[in-house]
């Protein structure tokens, strides 16, 4: 579960600039271990930013270790939503509309529907997740949809005139180009791939062709030509209408893989009337930015939020080792160093 755009770029946008102004932090405040901030006396800790930082990250390891500036810059961004995320919780609060656990649970459900049967814990053990840090954050996550859709939504009204006005300005997000719709049809047997195939020839059903063939993952897609596969653009010959269209089958590592083609769609410029609900949303969500980051700079006004200073800016005296060089990437670490932890303003790990 994803938190809405907006809030997702809150740190590029207002929140970094903003903490320069309000943002505190003394040395006793850093002595408190496992804390990298707090807002309004709310703390955010170094388990929650690790474990945002390494969701993140997951799938972009390479073996070495970021040096100090670049994870602080990773955690500094990360900091920011976090930050922002508290704000939220604190405004759902005050008006008694805090995530329950009912909520909670209904949100963790929903996405474990997508897994079949015990495959969501797989994934999670598998990527090493923790549970418990998991529901945290889609607790959090739960909070930002609540706060857009009770307090932000209800306070932009969009004019019909607005919406035909951003849709002229912006003309060509609204070009569609030459695209294909294709049947796809993947099974591990070439004989089942077929059989589909020719039942979908006959009955143009797809609803149908999915439930004779349970076994078989069944799709319809629609795919700009521009963006086809070589294997695919040599399969997909034809206007993909006439009966005589016998489709081909492609061997792939995982099977077969049966592609249809079902019509060809010529480079057009969706008219305002059909467009009218995808621009109303682009419209939506940039007003739902601009309604966030006044919401946003409103609230650090009024609140106080003290910050590791590791996470804020480098300082020019501070006990950090130097950035690794050609010439020291092989020296030995020195054995008389004593890192602290981040939340007492020692050295980043």
């Amino acid at each position: 579960m994803t938190a809405p755009r907006h809030l997702r770029t809150v740190p590029a946008v207002a929140l970094l600039a903003l903490l320069a102004l309000f943002v505190g932090c003394t040395r006793a405040q850093q002595d408190e271990v496992g804390v990298v901030a707090r807002v309004n006396g709310a703390p955010i800790t170094l388990e929650m930013l690790e474990f945002q930082y390494d969701q993140l990250h997951f799938n972009a390891l390479s073996g070495e270790l970021p040096s100090v500036s670049v994870l602080r810059g990773a955690y500094g961004e990360i900091l920011g939503q976090l930050i922002a995320q508290e704000l939220v919780k604190q405004e759902l609060a005050k008006r008694g509309q805090e995530v329950s656990d009912e909520e909670l649970e209904q949100a963790e459900a929903s996405i474990r529907a997508d897994y079949p049967e015990d495959a969501f814990d797989r994934m999670l053990a598998e990527e090493f997740v923790d549970l418990r840090m998991w529901r945290k954050q889609l607790r959090a996550m739960c909070g930002i949809e609540k706060f857009q859709r009770l307090v932000l939504r209800p306070s932009i009204r969009l004019d019909y005139r607005e919406v035909e006005a951003h849709y002229r300005e912006h003309l060509d997000s609204y070009r569609l180009p030459d695209r294909l719709r294709v049947l796809v049809v993947r099974a591990t047997e070439r004989t089942m791939v077929e059989a589909a195939l020719g039942q979908f020839r006959r009955q143009k059903d797809l609803e149908a062709l999915r439930k004779a063939f349970p076994e078989a993952m069944v799709r319809e897609v629609l795919v700009p030509r521009a963006l086809l596969t070589p294997a695919w653009a040599d399969a997909l010959h034809g206007d993909g209408k006439g009966g005589d269209n016998p489709g081909a089958i492609l061997v792939g590592a995982g099977g077969f893989e049966g592609l249809l083609l079902l019509e060809r769609l010529p480079a057009e410029t969706q008219d305002i009337a059909v467009a009218y609900t995808q621009v109303e949303a682009a419209l939506l969500e940039q007003r739902l930015q601009q309604a966030f980051d006044a919401w946003l700079a409103k609230a650090l006004e009024g609140s106080v939020v003290l910050v590791s200073r590791r996470l804020l800016h480098e300082q020019p005296d501070e006990d950090l080792p130097p950035e690794p060089t050609q010439e020291s990437e092989s020296e030995e670490p020195p054995a008389d160093g004593d890192p602290q932890d981040i939340a007492s303003g020692g050295e980043t790990r």
